[in-house]
């Protein structure tokens, strides 16, 4: 029985010492993951997150984009460079329509995508001083519209579609903003060349049939 009794206490004592190891592994497993992951931010996955602003820094705690609401009730998303000057901006015009607004990093409006008072989308470039330059969209009777501008903001180039609807019109101004030039087609669709004076004055080349 003594014999016995000894195996029989052997055996409980190897049972507990697996128990140990087995607990110590998956401790130094535990140890080693915590190692591998711990100089590394937590990552979190939401289905829906609401706050009423949310701002996203750098390093250093500069803002590099913001998203939230403006004065007025309307959402407004902005991005920042790392000089801390805002170069893109999504949101709504005074009208409630959307508007893309891109300026350079010295704080001027460069590039816009907006909708005009008709409620029909326009693009516009301007310069460097905040002058516009080229400007696409649709004219009043909702047919398709280019403008080209000088440095003076002066109308330098049109081109859309005539009012009798014979076809494309494209007009030159001189720096006075007069139309002198204009291509056009008639009723019979042949191609048509008006050359004018700064009176007003001149005549039109029409092809031969």
């Amino acid at each position: 029985m003594e014999l016995e009794e000894r195996v029989a206490a052997l055996e409980r004592q190897l049972k507990h010492l697996r128990i140990l190891a087995a607990l110590l592994g998956t401790g130094l497993v535990a140890l080693l993951s915590l190692g591998a992951t711990g100089s590394q931010p937590a990552v979190q996955d939401f289905q829906v997150v609401r706050t009423r602003d949310l701002l996203v820094v750098d390093s250093q705690g500069r803002v590099m984009c913001s998203v939230g609401e403006d004065g007025e009730g309307n959402g407004r998303l902005a991005l920042n460079s790392r000089t801390d000057k805002q170069v893109f901006t999504a949101g709504a015009d005074e009208r409630g329509n959307g508007q893309l607004l891109i300026s350079s990093n010295a704080d001027q409006g460069v590039f816009s995508a907006v909708v005009d008072a008709d409620g029909n989308g326009r693009l516009l470039i301007g310069s460097r001083a905040q002058r516009p330059l080229v400007s696409a969209g649709a004219d009043k009777k909702g047919d398709g519209q280019f403008l080209l501008f000088s440095g003076a903001e002066r109308t330098a180039l049109s081109a859309g579609v005539d009012a009798t609807g014979n076809g494309g019109i494209v007009d030159l101004y001189n720096r006075a903003g007069q139309g002198v030039v204009q291509l056009s087609c008639d009723a019979q669709g042949s191609g048509m060349v008006g050359t004018y004076d700064a009176k007003g004055a001149g005549r039109a080349l029409k092809a031969r049939p």
